[in-house]
């Protein structure tokens, strides 16, 4: 038995925070159905697409019924209403005036269900100046801080690599819904509107760097791979790639300089302490770089190692895929596509002793499970059904 078995979620909403929240309650055995426009979600439009399946909306959509709507239709509207009578969750991505004239505003679903668990993800909130403002990932990196801290010091900004805004936006709303349903199963309270938006995960994944400001007024300036308060802590470049080396306290940096061939630079004052290192990076980094080109990545690897030295090969995606302890996780996915051939989507991050996660089948294609939806969940008859087809409603 999966941890949210007979729980129906609702998925109204599009690209990736919402859809990511989506698919782990699909993950955790709730039935999700996800509704699209009958243009479908603009995701499926990204690149790759491969065999028209695009791989960021295969990211995202596994386990899930998929139905196409027109929210914009009376009738479209009242299938809505059958869907939310029926529904523990709804999540939706709409700017707060677009998701209130969709029919998708907290006081429009609390009257049709209020045991309802309401989730509103936004770019930057449903309150402030910015609030009818659209965003993504990359808009709110770069608004967060979060872009000006990241790529080398002499160049310019750089946007993290994965959707990291997205993705952990879509986790705090998983979060702030299963806490809702705790909370309604105690007795605390009935349906409640869940929010989460891309600036507050953006800010809030600013960590120690966001307190570093507060407490102390520093604004984090761009150092590549390295961390400015931990010195040495980089990837530098080796005979045949990268290797991530870290000295992260003093002691390690003792074994670091033995381990590199230069104990004298461990019990030097000037490198001594942390302080002493973060002043002197450059000058130190100069050092120990022409050090690393001297041995293979590999190598380096098990020589850091058995120097109890916190370190990593700079892999590349297809290197970390194919590696064991990948497999070993059970991180990759495989699932029937529906046409003959096998999908490999990412495994579930999470495990679970009594209640484990099971990820479900293959991302639904646009409108697959519409009639059976229609159908078998709320009631609508096959002459139904033509009529809204042929209104444009689905």
């Amino acid at each position: 038995m999966t941890a949210l078995a007979g729980m129906r979620v609702i998925d109204v909403s599009r690209v990736l925070a919402g859809p990511s929240c989506a698919q782990m309650f699909a993950d955790m055995g709730a039935d999700v159905i996800k509704v699209e426009d009958i243009t479908g979600d603009e995701n499926r439009r990204w690149l790759p697409i491969v065999d028209g399946r695009s791989g960021n909306f295969m990211s995202v959509n596994r386990g899930k019924r998929g139905i196409t709507l027109n929210l914009k239709s009376p009738r479209g509207q009242e299938v809505l209403a059958r869907l939310v009578k029926r529904a523990d969750v709804l999540i939706e991505n709409f700017p707060p005036e677009t998701a209130r004239r969709l029919g998708l505003s907290w006081e429009n679903l609390s009257s049709i269900n209020d045991r309802l668990v309401h989730v509103s993800i936004t770019g930057y909130g449903s309150r402030g100046p910015l609030k009818d403002r659209p965003g993504y990932d990359n808009m709110v990196q770069a608004f967060s801080g979060m872009m000006a801290m990241t790529g080398e010091a002499d160049r310019g900004p750089a946007r993290l690599g994965p959707s990291v805004i997205d993705m952990g936006t879509g986790a705090f709303a998983f979060a702030g819904a299963c806490a809702a349903l705790v909370a309604r199963e105690q007795g605390k309270a009935k349906g409640q509107h869940v929010e989460v938006s891309l600036l507050q995960t953006g800010l809030a994944q600013l960590g120690y760097h966001f307190t570093a400001y507060t407490l102390a007024g520093m604004v984090p300036q761009r150092t590549g791979s390295a961390v400015w308060h931990m010195v040495p802590y980089q990837a530098f470049r080796t005979a045949d790639g990268y290797v991530l080396a870290g000295a992260t306290n003093d002691a390690a940096w003792v074994r670091m300089a033995e381990a590199l061939g230069v104990p004298e630079l461990g019990t030097d004052p000037r490198y001594a302490g942390a302080q002493g290192r973060s002043e002197r990076r450059e000058e130190l980094i100069a050092l120990l770089e022409p050090l690393y080109l001297q041995h293979t990545t590999d190598e380096w690897v098990a020589i850091l190692d058995a120097a109890k030295i916190p370190c990593s090969p700079v892999q590349d995606v297809a290197q970390a895929l194919a590696h064991p302890q990948v497999a070993a996780l059970g991180m990759i996915h495989e699932v029937p596509d529906g046409r003959g051939g096998t999908l490999r989507l990412c495994g579930v991050p999470v495990e679970m002793s009594a209640t484990p996660p099971r990820p479900g089948g293959r991302p639904p294609d646009l409108g697959e499970h519409t009639e059976s939806v229609l159908r078998d969940d709320l009631g609508y008859g096959m002459d139904d059904i033509s009529a809204l087809r042929a209104e444009g409603a689905i």
